[in-house]
C-alpha cells in the first residue's frame, strides 16, 4: 500500500506533537512537520522551517511539499485584539492552502482544528450540550473565518476539508503553556513541596459544573479518521472523550496521585500567587534532578485560572461523529490526566 503524505502544522503544540507520534506509530504515513519554532523532539519525520505568515513559505519548500495528500492544520499565532487574531490566523491557513493547491496535485484533504471558542466558551455561558448546528456568536472569531475560507476555496475542487472541535486537550506538550494537565501537575507539585493542601482554586460553583476534555491521543485517531472518510468531508464535528465530569469528582483523585492533601475549594488568583514561585520551581528542578524547564515556559496560569473559574456547564455533544462511524469516544477522562501526569514524570518535568 502506497503511503499517504501528511503535513502537520503547529508541530510543537499539544495537538501537533501527539499527531506526529500517532501517525508514526501507524506506519502508514510519510510525515512532514512544521512549526513557528524549532521542534523540541525527534522522530521518523522531516521537519520544514516555514513561516506561514509569509505567502512565499510554501513555494520555497515546494520540492518537499509537492506530494502532500493530507494537511492537519494546528498552527496558531496569538495577538492582542480579536481582529488581529482573526486576520493573522486566517492568513496562515490561506497562505498554506492557496499555495498547496498549486504545487500538490495529489492534495485530498485539510483537517482544521477548532474548539469550544466556536460556541463562545471564551465569553462565558453558552448553550449546552453544544451542537454543531448551534448559531455562531457575534464576530470576529478566527474559527469562523478559517472555516468560511475552506468552504469557499474547496467548492468544486478535488480536495475536501473537515473541522474538529475538541475541548480542553489533555496530553504531553513541552513548552506549550496552555496545557491543563501540566498546570494541575505543577500546581500539585508546588503544594506538596510547600506542605499545603491542593485546593481547587476557583469558586464552589466552578467545582460543581459539568466539564468534558479531549485526550490528545484519541484526538489524533479522530483526525486521521475524518481525513480518510468521505462522510466527514465538508462537515464540522465536536470531539471529546465522550464522558462528562465535575471537577470535585477528579480533584480528590489528583490529590491521591500526587500524594498531596486536598481541602475545600478556595478562590484565589493563580496568576497572582504564582508570580513569586519561579525560584521555588528552580529549586524543585535541582532537588529532583528534573529537566530544568522554566515555570513560565511550562504553564500559563491565566489559562488555568479561566478554566477553574468557569461557573457554567461546558460540554459538547459528540454524537454527530459517532453517527458516521467513529466510535472511539468512550474514555474515562481521569485516565487521560493520569497518562499525561505519567508522561510528565517520565520526561523528568515533574518529580516521579
Amino acid at each position: 500500500m502506497e503511503k499517504k503524505t501528511a503535513l502537520i502544522t503547529g508541530g510543537n503544540g499539544i495537538i501537533g506533537r501527539n499527531m506526529v507520534r500517532y501517525l508514526e506509530a501507524t506506519g502508514n504515513w510519510k510525515i512532514l512537520v512544521t512549526s513557528q519554532s524549532p521542534l523540541g523532539y525527534e522522530g521518523n519525520f522531516e521537519y520544514l522551517q516555514m513561516d506561514l505568515t509569509q505567502a512565499a513559505a510554501v513555494e520555497t519548500n515546494q520540492d518537499k511539499l509537492g506530494q502532500v495528500t493530507h494537511i492537519f492544520f494546528g498552527a496558531y499565532v496569538e495577538k492582542q485584539t480579536l481582529a488581529e487574531q482573526t486576520t493573522v490566523n486566517t492568513q496562515l491557513l490561506q497562505n498554506l492552502v492557496s499555495e498547496m493547491e498549486k504545487i500538490s496535485p495529489v492534495l485530498k484533504h485539510v483537517t482544521l482544528i477548532q474548539g469550544g471558542k466556536a460556541y463562545g466558551a471564551h465569553l462565558g455561558k453558552y448553550k449546552t450540550p453544544a451542537k454543531e448546528t448551534d448559531h455562531r456568536h457575534f464576530p470576529p472569531n478566527f474559527y469562523y473565518s478559517q472555516e468560511d475560507f475552506l468552504r469557499q476555496r474547496s467548492a468544486g475542487k478535488s480536495w475536501g476539508w473537515t473541522a474538529l472541535r475538541p475541548d480542553i486537550v489533555i496530553g504531553l506538550a513541552i513548552g506549550n503553556p496552555m496545557n491543563l494537565a501540566t498546570i494541575i501537575a505543577v500546581y500539585a507539585t508546588l503544594c506538596k513541596e510547600l506542605g499545603i493542601p491542593m485546593r481547587f482554586p476557583g469558586p464552589d460553583m466552578a467545582y460543581e459544573v459539568l466539564v468534558n476534555v479531549t485526550d490528545a491521543q484519541l484526538l489524533s485517531k479522530g483526525m486521521e479518521y475524518v481525513a480518510t472518510h468521505d462522510a466527514a468531508k465538508g462537515e464540522v464535528f465536536n470531539f471529546t472523550n465522550g464522558d462528562i465530569f465535575r471537577w470535585k469528582e477528579l480533584w480528590e483523585k489528583f490529590g491521591r496521585y500526587f500524594g498531596v492533601e486536598v481541602d475545600v475549594p478556595m478562590t484565589f488568583s493563580l496568576t497572582a500567587y504564582m508570580a513569586d514561585k519561579k525560584q521555588l520551581w528552580d529549586e524543585i528542578n535541582q532537588k529532583y534532578k528534573l529537566q530544568g524547564i522554566s515555570l513560565d515556559r511550562l504553564v500559563q496560569w491565566p489559562f488555568g485560572e479561566f478554566i477553574f473559574n468557569n461557573i457554567y456547564d461546558a460540554i459538547l455533544d459528540v454524537n454527530k461523529l459517532r453517527r458516521i462511524g467513529f466510535h472511539e469516544m468512550h474514555l474515562d477522562s481521569y485516565g487521560s490526566f493520569e497518562r499525561a501526569f505519567n508522561e510528565l514524570k517520565s520526561h523528568k518535568i515533574i518529580p516521579a
